[in-house]
């Protein structure tokens, strides 16, 4: 159950597009939020260098009016850091036992342009805790699929790693009152398989067929063990064939997913996934927002 939720903001209308998801994760799960702002003085132009002590204060007056428009202030607190971004967020997850952190992405060209630049490939690469990306870009949030009964998508692709990502999954569905729904992409074969004189063992849709029963006994077998000595619901399961980034966004689309979830190295960059270029892809075209897991080993081990 998560205790404590971290919000960076960073002055701007697009940044606080996280903050009603945070509100919603915090109410389901009594957890309290923090919003965060982490300020630089600057020198201005014509005018000299700014004040510490004023950047610091009108951050502090920011934060205090965000907290004010929240249906629930008492759980809300603020965190003022004079220094970068990324070094304040790692260092309020240190210091409140953070355990979620949640913030937007500013642009469609996906996570190369995330909410003060690469703060959150660091984040990621630093932090022991997973990253929820809010579309900022988008007209309309889906936020009415997370407060009531969400279904959470997880992508697999057969490995242990990316199973890693069920744990937490399942943590916040169950907060939610939700429900997993464990996908696996079918990527159609080019070649049928033959023998080596050249005789057709299977044709390219026996091939595929078979794939797809493959994915599909996999799934089940997930599915199963997650409910085993468990009071929760049963997963759905849902293989299809296509590219995965391509099948992730449309089973979101078809199954009305309020979230995805998955599991990331995060140590070299975000553009090196378990799941290749696949969660940028989702990412930027995707339509619901994205929850990042670092694994538990992956962390220990950088």
């Amino acid at each position: 159950m998560y205790r404590t939720i971290l919000v960076p903001l960073d002055g701007s209308p697009l940044a606080e597009c996280a903050v009603p998801y945070a509100e919603t994760v915090a109410r389901a799960s009594g957890a309290q939020t923090v919003l965060l702002r982490a300020v630089v003085a600057h020198t201005v132009l014509g005018a000299g260098p700014e004040d510490e002590a004023t950047v610091v204060r009108e951050a502090e007056t920011y934060l205090s009016e965000v907290a004010a428009r929240l249906s629930d202030r008492s759980g809300v607190w603020t965190a003022t850091f004079y220094g970068e971004p990324a070094e304040a967020i790692i260092e309020e997850i240190r210091l409140r036992e953070a355990d979620l952190v949640v913030m937007a992405t500013h642009g469609r060209s996906g996570l190369g342009r995330l909410m003060y630049g690469s703060v959150a490939e660091a984040v990621l690469g630093r932090g022991p805790v997973p990253v929820l990306l809010v579309r900022a870009w988008q007209e309309e949030l889906p936020m009415a699929l997370i407060a009531e009964h969400p279904r959470l998508l997880v992508p697999l692709d057969g490995s242990a790693f990316a199973e890693e990502a069920l744990p937490v999954a399942q943590e916040l569905a169950d907060a939610l009152g939700g429900e997993l729904l464990l996908m696996r992409a079918v990527v159609p074969p080019e070649h049928a398989r033959t023998t080596e004189p050249g005789g057709i063992v299977a044709s390219l849709d026996q091939e595929l067929a078979a794939l797809e029963a493959e994915a599909r006994g996999y799934l089940r077998g997930v599915s199963d063990r997650l409910v085993e000595g468990q009071a929760t619901t049963q997963p759905q399961i849902d293989a299809r064939v296509g590219k995965p980034a391509e099948a992730i966004a449309e089973a979101s689309r078809e199954h009305e997913v309020a979230l995805v979830v998955v599991a990331t190295h995060g140590r070299t960059g975000l553009a090196r996934w378990r799941l290749g270029s696949v969660a940028d892809e989702v990412l930027r075209h995707g339509s619901v927002p994205l929850l990042l897991v670092r694994p538990a080993a992956v962390h220990q081990a950088a």
